[in-house]
């Protein structure tokens, strides 16, 4: 009974009236950035980015922006000796952001570095050159103490490669490179389920691109399904996962050639056109889908009522396609690459052109159908982030100490996780739910005595 009424009030968090709120929180300039490049990361009240050009030495910068739209800061300029062109998103570990240039560096073929999340402390963690794999065309991924990502040329095979690096900048090493045939990459990163890593080639095993799969530690790859071009062709950004289904995105190919979404067993069964773009419904689709229940949403390149590109739903099941927003003008135009990044009740993303003086805006949009309203704690007792994360998040106490019960519950109601911790002020306390699938969680901390101290939800996005 009790897991049915906390169900229920779980039920009446994603049950609001239909209704929607699109905001440009920023206009890019060119002197402090522009053409915004992956998704947007978040950390308390702070969003943080990078833009592919723009900033002082024309090079690209790092940038953070509350997430009201007030106080951007342009936190690093790149100048081609610490690196130039970043593309993708910055993962967030404690106070310190790590990223990766596509070029400048010692070699100029691209690096990876860090800096802290006030701009202070940047360090140049590693140089890539042809050997090693070079510029590099993911976001990287954190699993444990370990950093992974994929390099679009280079390495054995001169085709890119999967890479690892210890955090603190040691132990760099690649743990595969692909076949001669690859062209790397999809502009995706490594999705990461139950000790696999999935990714896309743009082309490999034909030149329409293929779906793998690859063991951590770099054997047993393989090809799970090559497009053909009437089932899309060129498969670009990441996957995304649900119980034993990927999900994904084409630029070219499909019945209109103007894309596709399709999904896919994670053992490469059962393949589905779920969508076809045509124009008019959106075309080019960039980036990375986001999972929200039974839904999809994502973004096309071009297309739409306007021809600049549109925000769009559709159910996993390939039925209930909605246009949920048209870019065109001073709201921008062609969303960039990445996913759009969930948090409370907003989705936030970027543009690579349009707005007020042309190279690209960040927005917020709220699209209540998709049920993603979402309040953050009750008490103001507890932080956790970061949210979404790939699955593991850091639960913090701001007032209270004492025994403490964490309970994780999926939209079914079921519970996937529960821990008892012992929270001091300020301390922070790690949970780890890499091994369920992509999606929205409720979250519930309650201390000895039953008193709620925080709820809300959390997305778990690999």
């Amino acid at each position: 009974m009790k897991k049915h009424i906390f169900f229920f009030a779980f039920l009446l968090l994603l049950n609001l009236s239909a209704s929607a709120q699109y905001t440009v929180l920023h206009n890019f300039n060119d002197t402090l950035g522009a053409i915004p490049d992956g998704t947007l990361t978040k950390l308390g009240n702070k969003l943080f980015g990078m833009t592919f050009t723009g900033g002082a030495h024309k090079d690209g910068c790092v940038f953070s922006i509350n997430t009201d739209g007030t106080n951007y800061k342009d936190l690093l300029d790149f100048n081609d000796t610490n690196g130039s062109e970043p593309i993708s998103s910055l993962t967030i570990i404690g106070t310190k952001l790590f990223g990766m240039t596509t070029e400048g560096g010692v070699n100029n073929e691209g690096r990876i570095f860090s800096i802290d999340t006030n701009g202070n402390n940047y360090k140049d963690i590693q140089d890539l050159n042809y050997n090693s794999g070079w510029g590099p065309s993911s976001s990287l991924l954190l699993i444990g103490s370990n950093l992974y990502g994929v390099t679009s040329g280079g390495a054995a095979n001169y085709s890119g490669a999967i890479f690892t690096i210890d955090t603190n900048g040691t132990g760099y090493r690649t743990i595969y490179s692909f076949p001669v045939y690859s062209r790397v990459p999809s502009f995706g990163s490594l999705l990461y389920s139950n000790h696999k890593f999935y990714g896309m080639l743009k082309s490999g095993g034909s030149s329409n691109g293929s779906v793998y799969s690859i063991d951590t530690d770099g054997n047993n790859y393989k090809e799970l399904f090559i497009f053909n071009d009437t089932n899309g062709k060129w498969p670009y950004g990441s996957l995304a996962i649900s119980g034993q289904k990927l999900y994904g995105m084409t630029f070219y190919g499909g019945l209109h050639d103007s894309g596709c979404v399709f999904s896919i067993d994670t053992n490469g069964a059962n393949y589905k056109d779920l969508l076809n773009f045509n124009g008019p419904n959106g075309s080019v689709p960039f980036g990375d889908l986001l999972i929200l229940g039974n839904t999809l949403v994502g973004k096309a390149g071009r297309g739409g009522a306007n021809g600049f590109g549109c925000i769009f739903s559709i159910d996993t099941d390939g039925t209930d396609y909605n246009d949920l927003f048209d870019f065109g003008g001073s709201n921008g135009a062609f969303p960039n690459s990445g996913p759009l990044l969930f948090s409370a009740d907003k989705l936030y993303g970027m543009t690579q052109a349009g707005g007020t003086d042309g190279p690209g805006v960040i927005f917020s949009f709220t699209e209540l159908t998709l049920g993603i309203n979402t309040p953050q704690t009750t008490k103001g007792l507890i932080n956790l982030y970061p949210n979404p994360s790939n699955g593991i998040f850091t639960i913090q106490s701001s007032a209270v100490s004492g025994k403490s019960s964490v309970e994780i519950y999926n939209v079914l109601g079921e519970q996937v996780y529960s821990t008892f911790l012992n929270l001091a002020e300020g301390e922070d306390f790690q949970i780890n739910l890499s091994s369920q699938p992509n999606g929205v969680y409720l979250y519930r901390v309650s201390n000895e005595a039953g008193s709620l101290l925080g709820e809300g939800k959390l997305m778990i996005q690999k």
